[in-house]
């Protein structure tokens, strides 16, 4: 009996002494693992883009400056025409007929006067001997003047038939592409007929956008203090992307700034000029505009992802030396790449958390790995 009660009586003093000692110890919880990132501050391009239209760089109504028939219209309509080629001729018969009619009296303008200073010279030595009465050498000295005045009427007339004769060929003030004609050859054209065809110069192409009013102040507050340096607006170079989002070959450059803010919009309008030459672009395209050439000093930029946006606004995590957290407001500014431009709420030398946001909390204690650097950029 004793040699079966022998393994139960072990087994519960196994038992016994089993549950007298002290529970399995349970490991504590270290701080929660976060990758971190120490701000440096750095110059980086300060860039824009907008939204803007192709528009000719200059616009011409053409009209007539005399009366006449149109004889002939020696371009193709919608085609690039170069700078003094004829557009519209009209019937010269009558211009030269003129200029002729003034040439004339010129002639005899100055025959008139060589006849009146000879009257002038043969009486005034007689005027002396008393022979001659002074009112005629009077009436002969305004006599000469009478006839230099009728001298230059006459030169004048001729110069303005001289001008209605080359008026009567309508040619390019410039190099560009001329529109439709209003009026076909065999009509008769005068200044009260209005515009004859409209004149685009495309070469340059201009590329007008708009511009907040508040960006301007912006732009001119940070240029102020120094947070950007720029050179002069028509120095900052522009590029074009097209709709289909190919990249125009050409840089542009700012030839034009509104000095006016629109009351309605509250923008200013802004136009940059492309070369052109070989009439890539036509007026009326949509057009993307980024403007360069500036550079924002000390810039502070953190990736996307170590900022958090809320309802009360953008902030980061900052972490101290000793491991604590720090929820911190800041202002974002523009982009940089995929990158944000921290305006205000950071210093450079700090550290931000970029990976684990989501076990930090503000006061606590975090353990920091730095984050492995950036891949250096294949050239």
């Amino acid at each position: 009996m004793v040699r079966y009660l022998l393994p139960v009586l072990s087994f519960f003093l196994v038992f016994s002494l089993v549950g007298c000692g002290s529970p399995p110890a349970v490991p504590v919880a270290g701080p929660p693992e976060v990758v971190v990132l120490q701000v440096i501050a750095r110059n980086i391009p300060e860039n824009a883009t907008f939204v803007g239209s192709t528009v000719a760089n200059r616009t011409v109504n053409l009209a007539a400056r005399v009366t006449g028939t149109l004889r002939e219209r020696p371009y193709v309509e919608g085609a690039v025409v170069a700078a003094g080629a004829p557009l519209f001729v009209l019937d010269p018969r009558e211009f030269e007929a003129s200029v002729q009619a003034a040439e004339a009296q010129v002639a005899n303008a100055a025959a008139q006067l060589v006849k009146a200073e000879a009257d002038f010279n043969r009486i005034e030595p007689l005027v002396k001997t008393g022979v001659v009465a002074q009112t005629d050498l009077d009436a002969k000295r305004a006599a000469v003047l009478m006839a230099k005045a009728e001298a230059l009427g006459s030169e004048a007339a001729l110069a303005q038939a001289r001008l209605n004769r080359e008026y009567a060929t309508v040619t390019a003030p410039f190099a560009g592409i001329i529109g439709k004609a209003s009026i076909d050859p065999g009509a008769l054209v005068s200044p009260s007929t209005g515009t004859l065809a409209v004149l685009d110069q495309v070469d340059p192409m201009a590329i007008q956008f708009t511009v907040a009013e508040s960006a301007l102040l912006k732009w001119r507050k940070e240029l102020t203090s120094g947070a950007i340096k720029a050179p002069l607006a028509d120095q900052l170079t522009l590029t074009a992307q097209q709709i289909d989002g190919s990249i125009y070959p050409q840089e542009g450059h700012i030839s034009f700034r509104d000095v006016r803010i629109d009351s309605q919009t509250g923008t200013a309008l802004i136009r940059a000029t492309f070369p052109n030459a070989q009439g890539q672009l036509r007026a009326g395209q949509f057009m993307r505009v980024s403007l360069s050439g500036a550079t924002r000093v000390d810039a502070i930029v953190i990736p996307q992802a170590a900022v958090v946006q809320s309802p009360t606004g953008a902030s980061v995590m900052v972490v101290d030396a000793g491991g604590k957290v720090e929820a911190r407001l800041v202002e974002l500014g523009p982009w940089d790449g995929t990158n944000w431009v921290i305006t205000s709420g950071l210093k450079s030398g700090e550290t931000i958390i970029v990976e684990g946001l989501q076990k930090a909390r503000h006061g606590a204690v975090v353990k920091a790995t730095p984050a492995a650097p950036a891949a250096p950029v294949a050239k």
